[in-house]
């Protein structure tokens, strides 16, 4: 327990650090943000709104603009940014721009910005909020910050129409069915797999997740990471990712040179047959060709089919309000809109194709698509492991991901691998 107040420590003291910076620039403080754009004169309030859920943003901007119809005094200013989003909301924070509304994850990240987080536990909504949802954005003092965005989920997404060119007729459960299968589509001359490890978010968030969540006890897991009883070094479990790791890579093409961009470009244009991705590239596909029929199957790392019929699921983010925000009631107002009305709750579900955190409305698995009923599908039938990178320390996902960007382009073997993400657990808890 000691390394864990260690880490607490340092998130407060690196926080610390910004709000001094704030504090120089004079103006978050004292609620004086300046991309609100807010004016009593004018009669007309700016709500911005900093997202990192890019795929959603065109839809997003629609609902503001629905909103807007029905409340012409309140306009919105909306960002949305998936890469560095972190270090770009840090940055807003020290120039004294901090948004009305940005987007946490729940655990370590809302320790991190809790202080500057409005309460919302008296909303009407918070007594609809799934146990999942609600426990990963409830603070230590028992207080909810923040209103879950979505729920999401991951493993391969596959091509359907080029399974059954290949032949095959069910997705694979087992690591050997995998390679059956894999075989299956180079011999039709299909391309199997193609893996985004140019990046290092999909690799140090979901990959590195799969041996965590697949732990007996994944949140003792991390327990022993922070109080030192536990490593990534000699586990057994982790060695399996490993392995699928490598052959995940060996059997695409180009990874190290393939962006997230490049890799959603192939699978949208039919040109793989799977992909390492979750429901939230159903917007895309949708719109870049909506004749693909798609589905999401899990990620086999061994031959027990038990284990492996499974998908990774969790809630992606949650959106916050800024507690000096000059509009936080308005927000306030937009968040009830949006989840408690038949009108908002229609623009979270069909149009940003979400599925709810919430019990008292669901998603409708036409408007979702293929993806999201697979997920949904998974998710009754209690077929899925957790998402955990919210319980790493600050930077843990961008140095898992580096780290297994060296171990896929050699530079380290297995063991090696695992080495390193202990090293870097170390380091950035120290």
């Amino acid at each position: 327990m000691k390394r864990t107040k260690g880490r607490v420590t340092m998130l407060c003291v690196s926080l610390a650090g910004v709000l001094a910076l704030t504090a120089c620039g004079g103006q978050a403080g004292e609620g004086q943000n300046s991309q609100t754009g807010s004016s009593e004169s004018a009669k007309t309030k700016t709500i911005y709104i900093y997202q990192n859920k890019i795929e959603i943003d065109k839809a997003l901007k629609k609902t503001a603009e629905a909103y807007t119809a029905l409340h012409p005094d309140i306009q919105f200013s909306i960002e949305s940014v998936s890469d560095n989003f972190s270090t770009g909301l840090k940055t807003k924070l020290a120039s004294g721009e901090l948004p009305d509304v940005f987007t946490v994850n729940g655990n370590q990240v809302l320790k991190l910005w809790q202080s500057q987080l409005e309460d919302l536990t008296d909303q009407p909504w918070t007594k609809d909020m799934i146990p999942l949802a609600k426990e990963g954005i409830t603070g230590d003092d028992g207080k909810v910050y923040g209103l879950p965005v979505s729920v999401e989920g991951y493993g391969y997404v596959y091509n359907k129409k080029l399974f059954q060119q290949a032949g095959i007729s069910k997705v694979p459960v087992t690591l050997t069915e995998l390679k059956q299968d894999v075989e299956s589509l180079k011999s039709a001359g299909i391309q199997p797999l193609v893996g985004a490890y140019m990046d290092w978010y999909q690799a140090g968030n979901f990959l590195v997740n799969m041996g965590i969540a697949r732990q007996k006890d994944p949140l003792a897991f991390i327990k022993g990471l922070y109080d030192g009883t536990a490593t990534f070094v000699g586990n057994e479990i982790f060695k399996e990712v490993a392995d699928f790791i490598q052959y995940d890579f060996a059997n695409g093409k180009n990874g190290l040179s393939t962006s997230f961009n490049n890799q959603t470009t192939q699978l949208v244009n039919g040109e793989i047959a799977m992909t390492l991705g979750g429901n939230w590239l159903q917007p895309t596909i949708d719109n870049g060709n909506a004749s693909l029929e798609t589905g999401l199957m899990p990620l086999p790392v061994n031959d027990n089919p038990e284990e492996n019929d499974k998908l990774y699921a969790g809630v992606s983010g949650y959106w916050a309000i800024n507690k000096d925000s000059d509009v936080k009631e308005e927000v306030k107002d937009f968040f009830n809109w949006l989840v408690t009305t038949p009108e908002g709750q229609i623009h979270m579900t069909k149009d940003m194709q979400i599925i709810p955190g919430f019990s008292s409305f669901s998603a409708d698995n036409e408007a979702i698509g293929d993806l999201g009923a697979d997920l949904s599908r998974y998710l009754k039938e209690g077929k899925v492991y957790g998402s955990y990178n919210s319980y790493y320390p600050d930077g843990a996902d961008q140095a898992f991901g580096e780290a297994v960007q060296r171990f896929v382009a050699g530079q380290v073997d297995k063991d090696g691998f695992l080495q390193e993400l202990q090293n870097e657990w170390d380091r950035l808890t120290e």
